[in-house]
Parts: structure tokens; sequence; C-alpha cells
């Protein structure tokens, strides 16, 4: 385990009985297994290092305040500790559009070969996308990010968050036919 950086410790069943019991060490554990996954995970949806250790902080102390809710069904572990990162990310998400500023000399022609209508239109259009996001249920949308934005094929996001590929591939294609519908509308 120590030489290969591949290798994880495994979550068992009795381990997560135990950090739920409140066993500090059995949670480190649990901890050293997911915490490198989630940061990737963070850092490949946020591109900013430090937002995405935030994020991935967020996720443990959450998780840490619902282990005792959790019930081993069988299905990978990481899933339910995916399912709170993505939470986490559409948290902050949700926050930040409701801030969402912009100082005009961030759209400010800078020898960049980038023409100021080009900025706001670009702008404009991401707005209007992330307006149709918000239409969908949190399902389509987190399955549409894990898809289309962290390359993720329909057998790893029914991995990820513990549904059956048929399931994720219907709430592909309805996320993207609503998705559509409001660009469209």
């Amino acid at each position: 385990m120590a030489g290969s950086p591949s290798a994880r410790p495994v979550v068992t069943p009795a381990l997560i009985e135990a950090a739920r019991a409140g066993d500090r060490e059995a949670w480190a554990e649990v901890y050293r297994c997911y915490h490198g996954p989630v940061l990737a995970y963070l850092l490949r949806r946020t591109g900013c290092r430090p937002l995405a250790e935030d994020l991935a902080q967020d996720t443990f102390v959450r998780a840490m305040a619902g282990i005792r809710g959790y019930r081993w069904t069988g299905a990978d572990f990481g899933a339910w500790v995916f399912t709170i990162a993505r939470n986490v990310l559409l948290d902050h998400e949700k926050r930040r559009s409701t801030r969402r500023e912009r100082a005009v000399a961030a759209v400010a022609d800078r020898d960049s070969g980038v023409r100021v209508e080009e900025a706001v239109i670009a702008a404009a259009e991401a707005a209007r996308v992330d307006a149709a996001l918000a239409v969908l249920n949190e399902r389509q949308r987190a399955v549409l990010r894990l898809r289309y934005w962290d390359g993720l094929s329909s057998p790893e996001i029914a991995d990820r968050i513990g549904l059956r590929v048929g399931a994720v591939k219907t709430l592909t294609y309805r996320a993207r036919l609503n998705l559509r519908r409001s660009l469209a509308g």
C-alpha cells in the first residue's frame, strides 16, 4: 500500500460501522481512501485548486456529520461520498450564481486578440446556458456535468452515483432534451 500510489485502503462495512460509532482511526482511513479522488473530481470541475480543496474539506465535514445516517446497501461507499461532493459543488455554484458580478475591466480589450464584443457575447451565452441548466433537476444536471464536463462514460457515471447504466442513459437523454427545449425557448 505504501509503495503504490494507486493502492487505497479498502472501505468495508466494518470500517464504516466503526466510523459511524465515532472511531477516529476508522474515519481517518475513510478520509485517506476518498480524499484524493474527491479532490481530483472537484479540481476538474472548478479548475481552481484552493477552491477544490475548500470544497473537498466541506465534503468530508458533511460526510462526517452525516455518516451516522448512512446505511450500508452493498453499493460502493464512494458513491455516497461523491454524491456529497457533487451536492457541495452544486451548493457552491448556487451561491455563486446569486452573486455573479463582473467588473467592466474584466471584459476590457487587453491585446489578447479577443474583442470586447466577443467576450460580452460569450458571457451572455454562458449565462443563457447556466439559466437553462438551472431548469433541470439536480440529478439531470449532475449526469450532464459528469458526462460532458468530466468526460465520464455511462457505466462510470452509474458507478459514481449509484444508479443502473440504463437509468443514467435515460437521465442523460431527458436532460439533453429538456436543455434543448430550454435553450430553444
